[in-house]
């Protein structure tokens, strides 16, 4: 299989940067002539920066109202900014002024399709289809539907109708091999992502997901390898840029995990997944102050974030500090009322404090939002125990006991705080 040369992660974010150099250039002068600025929102969106992208179209919209071409580059560009209803409305005008813009109703069908309303843009795709039998990346589209829905075997049919008419479809590769990575089907899913991923001009998501495959067969430097791919050709995008940090550090490479986070702080990542990843690193490093440094940034990002102040909370909780923790846990509790971890570890406080019968509705409302948590069935029973409520405490010791079992002969944890610590 001929591979795609190794790119190096500086290189991607000095195209990037130069990329929104030449847009900051773009808008600020007014120096560029419109093709060129055209090309510079595909090159952008191409990178990963679709809001930036967005930014430039919006200028290129104001010299040229009406124009169905730059309203449907509009429309790309806020599909992949995930903001669907304003590239609807775009689409919309587009296909009034142009309504035989083929592109224009494909890209239609896929938005409906991302904004829930599947029957609807799987009509426009058969319209299409049904006109433009021969048409690439239609049935692709309703394939993804489909999959999006959880109709997998009309998702599966599409797809296959893809590659019947074009064997090479990378798109259609990828998105059948990432159906049948998560799905289980690992050897399908193999050889439609390798295919996808050994393509010239391969994106970014199957780089991503062939990595995934590549984890599974312990193949981890390899992996590792298609994931800096994958950064390479989308470095703004946050989900791949933290699991491949995670990735990095859980295979022995913790330096250049830090590195990829930081570095995508110093080009301007202002989101404050970066640092609570930061954060987590350090934790498990026993830094202990250096993740609340990180935390304390994150909060400053986004004081909202309840999973900052969780993951503050256990900090101050290893180094002994449980008013702070106490107070973390309570903020974060009140940011995600429903969220199962700020109660189970406010309620272990009290039980560290003997306030037993102040702990137990806390661990029933963990158990509320996640029934399947170990540890919060055992910090309960002890609490029944305590408070003189035996039979209630064997029920709960009998629930630790058989969730304990199913989760060892299934290998894999179940529920949101099975896994808290």
């Amino acid at each position: 299989m001929r591979r795609l040369p190794s790119l190096p992660f500086p290189t991607a974010a000095a195209i990037l940067a130069a990329a929104l150099s030449l847009l900051a250039a773009a808008v600020g002068c007014g120096g560029a002539g419109f093709e060129e600025r055209l090309g510079e929102a595909r090159r952008l969106r191409a990178a990963g920066g679709a809001a930036a992208a967005v930014d430039l179209l919006a200028g290129l919209a104001r010299d040229r109202p009406g124009d169905a071409a730059v309203m449907y580059e509009q429309a790309l560009a806020l599909h992949d900014a995930g903001r669907d209803d304003e590239a609807l409305e775009r689409l919309t005008a587009a296909l009034t002024a142009r309504p035989d813009m083929t592109d224009a109703k494909v890209l239609r069908g896929i938005v409906l399709g991302a904004l829930g309303r599947d029957q609807e843009g799987l009509a426009e795709l058969r319209q299409v289809a049904a006109t433009e039998p021969d048409r690439a990346g239609v049935h692709r589209a309703m394939g993804i539907i489909q999959a999006r829905a959880g109709r997998f075997g009309p998702a599966v049919n599409q797809f296959e109708k893809e590659l019947a008419k074009n064997p090479d479809d990378v798109e259609s590769l990828t998105e059948l091999g990432v159906f049948y990575l998560q799905t289980g089907q690992f050897e399908q899913a193999a050889d439609r992502l390798q295919r996808a991923a050994g393509a010239v001009g391969a994106p970014a998501r199957a780089h991503r997901f062939y990595a995934e495959v590549l984890f599974k067969q312990m193949r981890r430097e390899e992996g590792l390898g298609e994931q800096r791919k994958a950064l390479a050709l989308a470095p703004q995008d946050i989900d791949l840029i933290i699991s491949h940090a995670r990735a990095l550090q859980g295979y022995a490479h913790a330096d250049e995990a830090t590195t990829v986070l930081t570095s995508a702080i110093e080009r301007g990542v202002a989101d404050p997944r970066l640092p609570v990843e930061l954060a987590r690193q350090a934790r498990e490093a026993l830094d202990y102050d250096a993740a609340i440094s990180w935390l304390e940034k994150a909060i400053a990002i986004d004081a909202s974030l309840a999973e900052a102040y969780m993951d503050l909370g256990k900090v101050y909780l290893y180094q002994g500090r449980r008013d702070e923790a106490r107070a973390a846990f309570e903020h974060a509790a009140a940011l995600a009322p429903t969220d199962p971890y700020a109660p189970y570890y406010l309620a272990t406080l009290l039980i560290d404090d003997g306030k037993y019968s102040e702990a137990v509705p806390l661990l029933q409302r963990s158990l509320e939002f996640d029934p399947l948590n170990p540890k919060a069935h055992y910090s309960l029973a002890q609490a029944f125990q305590r408070l003189g409520r035996h039979d209630e405490a064997r029920t709960e010791f009998a629930l630790h006991a058989e969730i304990l079992k199913r989760l060892r002969e299934t290998k894999q944890m179940s529920g949101p705080a099975t896994s808290a610590d």
